[in-house]
């Protein structure tokens, strides 16, 4: 791990010049390889304030210098030194602890995945079993690129139900055993890490913001639409999570007509329907006959979709996003649910929002987690630039 800013305390921190390696440091956790000039105007520093700056995370080893000609560009007079987030400065956790799968991202500061790792679990299982199997994990993940739990700067772990601002689940109806499982407390006993746990809908809408389908959208419903269906909700571009952590969990509606309606929608291949994936191949399968002529397979497209809109009206008419973004196993049929669902709108509000198909599959969850960790970690990283006017 890189060392804390305040190791290399040359001169009298002031809180400017702590908003300026803020700054600075900021440009870089954006990714891209920039010179000091480039660095003074994308911050609107000085340039003279932006090599102090620069100079400094340096030193402290956030940052490495590169040739900013690149390999075999031409030179004239002596070439300028661009500067890149060192890759190895640190890395955090996305997590996606769910009903059929874990899934462990490794990213580097700047959001790359430098490891990956994926088991299948089984919802039946005990929650000592399923935490086991997270463990073992989390362990293959950090092995595969040489890391130990030391390394990691944070951790975010995305998981279904209701999860409260402690990060304790205290809803879980879709995995037995779940409810009031602490896998903050797990995660700091058994790794020494400390991380906070999210609803997995919530994350998802986090992923797409960030790199998927709603990158351009602030206001936006993330629909899950699966053997569990259930949203997800971005307001501002920030996860609207509510006082107890249960906004936007249309499951809690007991009113809502979704109740066994991805089950009559695949019908006869329901049954095999158990894993991500599988609904993934029950849909398409379903969609295909659709396209073939089946009017029964068509019907009871039309049905889902009335009672998927009929669902998500009340919300759509509360939030008034801009996008709707249709995920989980449904979104296996692209433009044939889509187009469905947003025919549907302008007949429940005279606002409709747009309606896309996820570009994040069953990832969203664990990468929206990702971001949540690194936004944790970069404002530790922020918090370790000293404000004092002096030591």
């Amino acid at each position: 791990m890189t060392q804390p800013i305040d190791a290399y305390p040359a001169r009298a921190r002031t809180p400017l010049r702590s908003s300026n390696l803020q700054l600075t440091l900021r440009a870089f956790l954006d990714g891209g390889t920039f010179t000091v000039s480039e660095v003074a105007h994308r911050t609107g520093l000085s340039r003279p304030t932006a090599q102090l700056a620069v100079q400094e995370l340096a030193s402290a080893g956030w940052l490495s210098t590169v040739d900013a000609t690149g390999e075999g560009g031409a030179r004239t007079g002596r070439p300028a030194n661009a500067y890149q987030l060192r890759p190895e400065s640190g890395h955090v956790l996305g997590i996606d602890m769910g009903a059929h799968k874990a899934l462990v991202l490794v990213s580097d500061l700047a959001g790359n995945i430098v490891a990956e790792k994926r088991c299948e679990v089984q919802p039946s299982w005990t929650f000592q079993r399923r935490l086991t199997q997270l463990d073992e994990t989390v362990e293959a993940a950090l092995q595969d690129v040489g890391l130990t739990p030391d390394d990691i700067e944070s951790v975010a772990i995305a998981t279904p139900g209701v999860v409260d601002h402690d990060s304790r689940v205290t809803y879980a109806p879709a995995i037995p055993e779940w409810e009031g499982i602490d896998m903050r407390t797990h995660m700091r006993e058994v790794f020494g890490l400390d991380a906070h746990v999210y609803n997995d809908m919530q994350l998802a809408a986090v992923a797409e913001h960030w790199c998927g389908a709603g990158r351009e959208a602030s206001d936006v419903v993330y629909v899950h639409v699966g053997r569990r269906i259930g949203t997800g909700l971005l307001i501002g571009g920030k996860p609207h999570r509510g006082r107890d952590g249960a906004a936007g969990e249309i499951g809690l509606w007991r009113a809502l007509p979704w109740e066994g309606a991805f089950d009559e929608l695949v019908g006869e291949d329901s049954a095999d329907a158990l894993s991500e994936a599988g609904q993934g191949d029950a849909v398409q399968r379903l969609f295909e006959r659709a396209k073939l002529g089946d009017a029964a397979a068509a019907e009871r497209i039309d049905q889902f979709t009335r009672r998927l809109v009929t669902g998500i009206a009340p919300v759509i008419v509360t939030i008034n996003p801009e996008l709707v973004i249709i995920g989980g196993g449904i979104s296996a049929a692209g433009e044939a649910i889509r187009q469905p669902i947003d025919r549907r709108m302008p007949g429940e509000t005279a606002f409709p929002p747009r309606v896309v198909c996820s570009l994040l599959g069953d990832r969203s969850s664990a990468i929206g987690a990702m971001r949540m960790a690194l936004n944790r970690a970069e404002e530790a990283l922020f918090d370790s630039i000293d404000t004092r006017t002096s030591r």
